[in-house]
């Protein structure tokens, strides 16, 4: 991605022929200039020698223009390319087509490949820009983002050692994730992880087997194909794909397929007296590779299944005629690619990079300013703060002292070092007082639980029928122990509980995050789908073996956020509401009951609320606002219940979740419609204790 033209910048040296003389240039122009500035604009290839590659800068500035795009609209702001995530992709094969010329070129001068000297020239190139970046945000975050303080620990870790990518992973981290104001600073370094990983391993195959260059050109077309079909074999259409999305092993192709392109067609060789069929030929690859990059970006969405069942490798494929179309002399495209602006911005494109995704989050509109207004001005800055970094930091370091240094007077070679000095002890002073502010960080929030104040139930009525006409109050001896089962419905009902619950009920959280009793796979209208069988397979050994730890009196099972949808199996699609669908509910239900009842507990079956769930937040399932498709669940529940009247009882939750549009809708009653927060949980538990009071007790059953 970053690669700036490192063998673009030919040195001038004797007049050579022959292929070794070729690639000795190439590596004559990487040593010339490792850090990748553009040399002179009127440098052009010549036989034997690899000048300037017009127009790669240009193709940077548009990839990373796209990917601009592409999160403007998944930072909260509108949305017109969908596919501009691809334009990582086209990075991935820049990299790898100018890191392979590279590698060959020091092969053919020197007999060998120096590792040392490699890995240097990538460490000055990339890693002032990066560790700025992530001083800033571990200076800025406990200010700005406090509640992601102690994942930004971890975060800055993985980044410093690129692998940012598996530890996103290891944390069950999201790329597709919708809600910007919970999104991490730093998950955007997944593909710098990525391509530093292919830089630290693609070097060992070509040491190795440079000098058969078909052999290597062998085994680089079947890593390709071995990482597109392990993308294909370890995607699930159900699960979110981020697995096959970050991983090293899963995105490789890419990269490799620029390794390919050089391999196959030495570019060292290219030169302007080519014939006119081959320039006619330059001009088509050229013209069908934009074409396809294109149409891609233009239309392809990140959810499509075709990207993780081949493809990103024709995505790749695409790519790679458009860098080869560009890179040659002759190209049309590549010249006005080279316009001076996208030129500007092709070499800050690095930066850029770095830089908009903190940017597009941490600044929330202001001022009225919204909508694209607002996104230009977060891109506008976004750019301004890359070319500083790019001025006073990264070049300063990367080009070390200038060559007429010796030759200057004294004040201005003590200017030079004290610039060169400052772009390296500021960062160094400022990476110890970021250390420090993020040690000093009082632990974060839970996002799920409500930061108003505290709410309590007080003094509940009670359910039994008096004669009075007062209704008396609800009193116990002793709390009714109480075992939560179910889905994140209940789990958030308990992280928000009213602070006098504990006078009624002695509550404990048995619930599993995205869990579904009925194994079977889901899609919503919405493209939002999930593989509940993936999800928690194992649920009803949790009930079983929670009911026997705890023991409760009474197991409170909230089902509902993931049983209003079709059931689809390796068979086909089980409508909602059919009799098999019903069957299968029932049975599913049946087995969980069953399960609580074997402890001795009485079963209190919570029927579902009317759910309201909101357009924009993460994960949005509409078919849940469908009042037919609850109630029909709520008569399956009732059903069970009147199977066994003594130890199955039905809970109504509150009608005002169906009746009242100003607590239905609300976002601090439930903050998406279906989960709750601290004024929800209260009008939950305020309808539901007096109901749980009327449950029997169980009779004790020995251990």
């Amino acid at each position: 991605m970053r690669d700036q033209n490192i063998i673009g910048r030919a040195a001038v040296v004797p007049r050579q022929s022959g292929p070794r003389a070729a690639v000795s240039t190439i590596y004559r122009s990487a040593a010339a200039s490792p850090s990748g500035e553009s040399p002179r604009p009127d440098q052009h290839h010549h036989h034997g020698r690899l000048g300037r590659i017009r127009g790669l800068d240009g193709i940077r500035a548009l990839s990373v223009a796209a990917v601009l795009a592409y999160h403007v609209g998944t930072a909260g702001g509108p949305t017109v390319l969908p596919g501009g995530f691809l334009g990582v992709d086209v990075f991935f094969v820049v990299s790898g087509f100018l890191i392979t010329s590279l590698l060959f070129g020091e092969a053919a001068k020197h007999g060998r490949i120096s590792l040392r000297q490699f890995y240097i020239r990538r460490a000055r190139r990339l890693l002032p820009a990066s560790y700025l970046l992530l001083i800033t945000v571990a200076l800025l975050g406990p200010t700005l983002v406090p509640d992601q303080v102690q994942r930004l620990k971890g975060d800055i870790v993985a980044a410093v050692a690129y692998g940012t990518n598996w530890w996103l992973l290891h944390q069950n981290g999201s790329y597709f994730a919708t809600d910007s104001e919970k999104a991490p600073l730093l998950n955007h370094l997944w593909s710098l992880a990525v391509e530093e990983q292919f830089y630290l391993i693609w070097p060992l195959f070509v040491i190795l087997l440079w000098r058969t260059r078909w052999t290597l050109l062998g085994v680089t077309l079947a890593l390709i194909t071995g990482s597109t079909l392990l993308a294909t074999y370890l995607y699930n259409p159900f699960t979110d794909p981020s697995r096959v999305y970050f991983g090293t092993d899963t995105r490789a192709a890419a990269p490799l397929v620029g390794a390919a392109l050089a391999i196959a067609l030495r570019p060292w060789l290219w030169g302007q007296t080519d014939s006119p069929a081959r320039g006619r030929a330059i001009n088509l690859t050229a013209a069908a590779g934009v074409t396809a990059v294109v149409t891609l970006i233009a239309l392809m969405r990140d959810d499509a299944d075709f990207l993780y069942q081949g493809g990103f490798l024709l995505v790749a494929i695409a790519a790679g005629a458009l860098v080869v179309g560009v890179s040659h002399p002759s190209s049309r495209l590549g010249a006005a690619l080279d316009a001076r602006p996208l030129r500007w911005l092709g070499e800050r494109s690095y930066g850029i990079y770095l830089w908009h995704w903190p940017i597009f989050v941490l600044l929330p509109a202001g001022g009225g300013i919204t909508g694209w207004c607002w996104a230009v001005v977060k891109i506008g800055i976004s750019i301004a703060v890359a070319a500083l970094s790019y001025r006073l930091v990264e070049q300063p370091i990367r080009h070390g002292l200038p060559k007429d240094f010796s030759q200057r007077d004294q004040a201005s070679r003590r200017a030079v070092r004290l610039r060169i000095a400052a772009s390296v002890l500021i960062p160094l002073l400022a990476a110890g007082v970021a250390v420090v502010r993020l040690n000093d960080a009082p632990p974060p929030a839970d996002p799920l639980v409500d930061a108003g104040p505290a709410l309590q139930l007080g003094i509940l009525p009670s359910a039994q029928p008096s004669k009075d006409t007062a209704t008396p109050a609800l009193t116990f001896k002793a709390p009714i122990r109480v075992a939560v089962f179910g889905d994140s419905q209940g789990m958030t009902l308990l992280r928000n509980t009213p602070d006098d619950l504990d006078r009624y009920l002695r509550i404990t959280d048995e619930t599993i995050e995205g869990c579904g009793i009925m194994l079977t796979r889901i899609r919503s209208k919405s493209g939002e789908r999930t593989d509940l069988a993936d999800s928690c397979p194992n649920w009803q050994e949790h009930w079983a073996e929670s009911a026997r730890k705890r023991r409760p009196q009474i197991a409170l099972v909230m089902l509902g956020a993931w049983d209003v949808f079709d059931a689809i199996t390796d068979t086909g699609t089980i409508a909602f509401g059919s009799p098999e669908w019903d069957a299968l509910f029932m049975d599913a239900t049946s087995r969980g009951i069953g399960e609580l009842r074997a402890v001795g507990a009485q079963v209190a079956l919570s029927l579902l609320p009317c759910y309201r769930p909101v357009r924009g937040s993460a994960g949005f399932w509409p078919e849940r606002g469908k009042d037919v498709r609850t109630q029909h669940v709520n008569t399956l529940l009732t059903e069970l219940a009147k199977r066994d009247p003594d130890r199955v009882f039905t809970i109504n939750p509150p009608e005002e979740f169906c009746t009242d549009p100003q607590i239905s809708t609300k976002l601090n009653y439930r903050w998406d419609g279906v989960h709750y927060y601290k004024a929800g949980a209260q009008l939950y538990f305020r309808t539901v204790v007096p109901q749980l009071s009327r449950v029997p007790r169980p009779a004790p059953i020995p251990n």
